[in-house]
């Protein structure tokens, strides 16, 4: 990328009055200018970062090569310098600065909201490859640009539930499954997602092993292909007498396909038809 002659701006810091014009959607057509900042002055752990892992910072200081160094990203909000992109170099450039802060290239981008930070986040981190799904997901959220994402939040939540897509503390109801959620949404849709979640909280009360990624991804099979036939009340009797860990080990077991998701809802299904008598018995209906 060119950049155009730097000039002096505010508080004497160099600057550039180079556009951005890498920029899509919300964050189209911001301006933004080159400065030299101490990275005592840049704030980070946004809650649409991911966390900083000491293994990245330190492997930054062995492999350190200025060459390689892009402009840290940063946005001017609030009257403070937010670090969107660069938490790993700046813990690296203070870890071979004996802890203390140093100077760094930044390109700052002013006018931005939180939202707009947080879709500029998604996208660079996307582009480089280095987002895992669940870090992905909470970026997405916190930016509010994407409506699926958004409608998927708000359904767990309106059911009692928590998305932990980072920082997992293994309490009663919270899922932290990130694809197997997504794919259930996208199966079921809306209403069939928020019955999916309502047979789940009565017939386990959300524990931690009934919301793993094996069991949502079986029973969001297990609903799309009984959906009409299902008796709810029964559902909930039944599944609420077989612990969780029984249908993931049986599911386990199961070597007759290589699709996860329908091994697990035959677990399901037989759990339901237990005891069941006649006609009252749901037919196999599953394809593969």
């Amino acid at each position: 990328m060119s950049y155009r002659k730097k000039k002096s701006g505010p508080h004497g810091r160099t600057q550039g009055d180079s556009r951005q014009t890498m920029l899509t959607g919300m964050n189209a057509d911001l301006e933004s200018t080159e400065e030299l900042l101490s990275t005592g002055e840049l704030f980070s752990g946004q809650l649409y970062q991911r966390p900083v892992l000491e293994r990245v910072v330190d492997k930054l200081v062995r492999e350190w090569d200025p060459r390689l160094l892009t402009p840290l990203v940063v946005s001017y909000r609030d009257g403070r310098y937010n670090l969107v992109d660069g938490q790993h170099r700046v813990c690296a450039m203070r870890k071979k600065n004996n802890g203390k802060d140093a100077m760094a290239l930044c390109r700052v981008y002013r006018g931005m909201t939180y939202e707009q930070e947080a879709e500029l986040y998604y996208k660079l981190d996307k582009a480089k490859g280095h987002l895992r799904l669940a870090h992905a997901t909470k970026a997405l959220v916190e930016s509010g640009s994407d409506a699926e994402v958004i409608e998927i939040k708000r359904l767990l939540e309106g059911a009692g539930f928590v998305w932990a897509l980072d920082r997992p503390t293994k309490e009663p109801f919270e899922i932290e499954a990130t694809r197997a959620v997504i794919n259930a949404y996208r199966l079921l849709g809306g209403a069939a997602f928020s019955r999916m979640l309502e047979l789940l909280a009565k017939a386990w009360r959300g524990t931690p092993t009934s919301l793993n990624a094996s069991i949502l991804s079986g029973m969001a099979l297990f609903l799309k292909t009984y959906e009409t036939e299902l008796d709810d009340n029964i559902f909930i009797k039944r599944m609420s007498a077989v612990e969780p860990e029984e249908i993931i080990r049986r599911g386990k077991m199961d070597f007759s396909t290589n699709k996860a998701a329908l091994r697990y809802a035959r677990v399901i299904w037989d759990k339901y038809n237990s005891q069941q008598r006649g006609g009252r018995k749901l037919p196999y209906r599953f394809k593969g």
